[in-house]
């Protein structure tokens, strides 16, 4: 059969077909006056054929106009489509990043609801629409790209730092006390320290100060860009954050960049980041410990400016004045600032308690009139793998290798030959450091003016303002650890860790994970990976490798479980712990149950029990002074009641906690009423009457494995303290050195672990049992004296009528929360 011929056929047979169904056959029936009758007229592309073709238009013509003729062309319908299609997506609603504190900055957190996902790989220049494709390849485009990249102006501050008023006079005081013991010829001796004083400050200036070049600056960031294109799979950044960013540095304001530090690529992705969107980088502090060949004088010019690691005030004033006045003079000429408020990287995984050092600088150049204001952005990072390895040692109490440019160089050919994943970095919502410091500074002023009313001293100026600012820097570290995105190495390593520690299959691993995504979708948590649960469970378990998971095969298939040896155990739990910022609370509040409640109960023996509201706040208020230095708790602006009443909503939600509600409507009938007789002009003062809620805890198997998971999550760090408050009772001496005590723990922890006495091998921690000490000695059952740079421990004997908690009870109470449930 001839084509033309075959075209014709399938042509009458799609006619007929059509009309079967759109035109009555049957000629009883007559058709609808308004009905419109459609023809389908072929069009062949034969030349022969042209002039039938022409004949069926010069027929359509004199059909009636109620008709209407769809024409087609039987070849392109018979033809497979090789044109790419354009796939329509539907748009995923990620939630907001970052938002601004609706206590403390109520007026920047409007328009809070989910956004459109954009998020944009970095590596990718193509796609970012500023980058078009060439004739001469990726590699000349992306080499043009840095070198088109606008040149920031860098002012040079050096001579303004040496002529400030306050480096000048600290100079001068410096060198009086220098020579205040020789009265005979103090005119000779004073002038003399005074030129020596002026040497040291232009040393301590020389080596601090950068000196940022625009060329170094976009050579470095091409090979930046190289160099993480051949680390990661991708560079996620939200474009919308950078718009925000954008708009505050266009201000005229300094913009104080504080991200949370968890990777030396820290401040080298976020410069890249800044570098690549036009948008003037800031200048970086970074350590001393830094300063090693070459790579100090090439970070200097990429912005750094190198200050001590431990700065003391009173013993350093030449120091800090010529730091405060560099950084004061930088913010005044338009440069911008970042610098960490932990201080070091975090060796555990979570957040650190801040050092407000910094941060006081920057408030005083606000409060001082040096500059009107300034933007202050938080920025949280996270990687699937970091690029450091792990911290084993440091947590394990051995020193910390000295940062050399051959170990630098060994670092990097190690990491061109791994593969670390999805990086991403979030910049939070800007706002304004007035806004922060004023609303902060008036609740501090409150609290002081309520201890002068109850008959307890004022708090000096000075150290109200420095309560102030260390709110300020907990508060700013709390919102970035919530807004820090979770990535999969995070998601699969807290579920290896927290439930299924002695191994499952994939396929329940990757339920679990759809659970837990779905958890915290709800909950406006930012998830830093997509797509299938399986799939993304064999990513995280390839990223992790086989130090950290194995795969054995049983009678159910392959099932996936961790390595439980110590060095294994610690860095999975570095992973795992960036979750600790969304189950902090509700682990808490499970272990303060798990106290409370009766033996019986975890014997299912019952079907519920009754725990006291006010015995669960005082068990969970020693939790929080207990664990105070590792964690941040609750924003200052906050209160322990509302977030304990968030978790009990929480528990209600998933059957934990069943609430009676005729108590629970009395308690706010009750506390209305204290509301109203405290606005009442009356003098007649009414007596307050204690009332007290009762919690039923549910005793069936679904609520027990659930408290029993919370449970979990926080117990690692109670069984340090546990075993840091019973090492202590075990001395045959009431004081010891700190670095011998913590080596005595460390030992003591590890032979409990071979024996079985301990279970969580990652409760194994250098930096929890420091921050054991610090919260004994703020219980008052220790003290910590510190002698020519050298710490003792010394436990408090205890008087007839002192309150403080001996070490004996501290040590008791602990172990009750951390005893064993079968």
């Amino acid at each position: 059969m001839r084509s033309d011929e075959m075209v014709e056929a399938l042509s009458s047979s799609f006619q007929n077909f059509y009309n079967k169904y759109t035109r009555s056959e049957n000629p009883k029936i007559v058709p609808q006056p308004d009905r419109r009758e459609i023809y389908i007229v072929p069009v062949n592309a034969a030349g022969d054929d042209q002039e039938q073709h022409d004949q069926q238009h010069l027929l359509q013509r004199y059909r009636p106009k109620t008709r209407k003729s769809f024409v087609f062309s039987t070849k392109q319908l018979c033809q497979v489509k090789d044109s790419k299609w354009q796939i329509m997506r539907q748009n995923k609603m990620r939630p907001f990043v970052g938002p601004c504190c609706s206590v403390c900055i109520p007026h920047m957190t409007k328009n809070r609801e989910k956004v459109v996902s954009n998020l944009k790989n970095m590596l990718d220049l193509y796609n970012i629409g500023t980058v078009e494709k060439s004739m001469f390849g990726y590699f000349v485009d992306n080499l043009k790209f840095f070198y088109q990249l606008k040149s920031q102006e860098y002012k040079y501050i050096y001579n303004e730092v040496l002529e400030d008023e306050l480096v000048v006079k600290t100079i001068s005081a410096v060198a009086r006390e220098a020579c205040a013991d020789d009265s005979a010829d103090g005119g000779k001796r004073f002038t003399k320290e005074l030129e020596i004083q002026w040497k040291n400050t232009n040393y301590i200036l020389s080596v601090m100060s950068a000196k940022v070049k625009n060329w170094v600056y976009k050579f470095i960031g091409w090979f930046t860009f190289r160099a993480v294109s051949t680390l990661a799979t991708s560079l996620v950044v939200q474009p919308s954050q950078i718009d925000r960013v954008r708009e505050a540095e266009q201000s005229g304001l300094p913009v104080i960049y504080l991200p949370l530090h968890k990777s030396h690529m820290d401040y080298i992705l976020m410069g890249l980041v800044l570098t690549m969107h036009n948008i003037k980088p800031p200048l970086v502090a970074a350590g001393e410990n830094l300063r090693v060949f070459f790579i100090s004088k090439l970070l200097s010019y990429l912005g750094a400016f190198y200050i001590k690691r431990q700065i003391d005030t009173k013993k350093d004033q030449l120091y800090w004045s010529i730091l405060g006045s560099y950084i004061k003079n930088s913010m005044k000429n338009g440069h911008h600032i970042e610098f960490f408020l932990e201080g070091a990287r975090t060796r555990s995984g979570k957040c650190c308690v801040p050092k407000s050092g910094l941060l006081s600088i920057i408030v005083d150049a606000y409060r001082e009139g040096v500059v009107e204001d300034a933007w202050i952005v938080p920025v949280s990072m996270n990687y699937d793998k970091i690029l450091e390895g792990n911290f084993v040692r440091e947590q394990l109490g051995q020193p910390k290798k000295k940062e050399t440019f051959f170990a630098a160089i060994l670092t990097f050919i190690k990491a061109v030959c791994s593969h670390y994943g999805i990086m991403r970095v979030d910049f939070n919502v800007p706002y304004r450091l007035r806004d922060l410091y004023e609303s902060i500074d008036k609740i501090s002023k409150l609290e002081n003016e309520m201890s002068v009313k109850e008959g307890m001293e004022k708090v000096p100026e000075n150290i109200q303002y420095k309560n102030t600012v260390d709110r300020m820097a907990k508060h700013i570290v709390y919102d970035c650890w919530k807004s820090t995105a979770i990535m999969s190495t995070n998601a699969v390593s807290f579920l290896l860790l927290k439930k299924y520690r002695n191994g499952t299959t994939i396929e329940q691993l990757a339920k679990e994970l759809s659970i837990m995504r779905d958890k915290l979708s709800q909950c406006d948590r930012d998830i830093g990976f997509s797509g299938n649960s399986k799939d993304v469970v064999q990513y995280a378990l390839s990223l992790l490798g086989p130090k950290l998971v194995a795969h054995e095969k049983n009678n159910e298939g392959y099932v996936v479980k961790p390595i439980l040896n110590l060095s294994s155990l610690i860095e999975l739990s570095y992973y795992a712990n960036s979750l600790l910022s969304h189950y902090l609370h509700q682990s808490i509040v499970a272990l303060a149950l798990s106290k409370l409640v009766c033996p019986e109960f975890w014997n299912k023996s019952m079907i519920e029990t009754k725990i006291s509201r006010n015995d669960l706040m005082e068990c969970v208020q020693f939790l929080t002074d207990l664990l105070q230095f590792d964690f941040i708790f609750i924003k200052p602006c906050d209160n322990l009641d509302s977030i304990v009443d968030s978790v009990i909503r929480h528990f209600e939600a998933e059957e934990i906690i069943l609430m009676d509600m005729l108590l629970d409507e009395e308690k706010r009938s009750r506390k209305l009423a204290r509301i109203l007789d405290s606005d009442s002009e009356d003098d007649y003062q009414q007596p307050y009457i204690e009332f007290d809620i009762k919690y039923r805890v549910s005793a069936n198997e679904n609520s027990l494995n659930k408290i029993k998971y919370y449970r979990s999550i926080m117990m690692p760090y109670l069984e340090c303290m546990a075993e840091s408050a019973g090492s202590f009772l075990a001395l045959s001496s009431d004081s010891v050195p700190e670095h011998e005590h913590v080596q005595t723990v460390l030992e003591q922890m590890q032979n409990n672990l071979d024996e079985g006495i301990l279970i969580h091998g990652e409760s194994i921690s250098v930096e929890t049992i420091k921050h054991s000490f610090l919260a004994f000695e703020k219980f008052g059952c220790l003290s910590i004296i510190v002698k020519d740079n050298i710490k003792t421990l010394s436990m408090v004997s205890k008087g007839l009528e002192d309150l403080n908690p001996s070490m004996q009870t501290m040590s008791d109470y602990i172990e009750e929360i951390v005893k064993q449930i079968n």
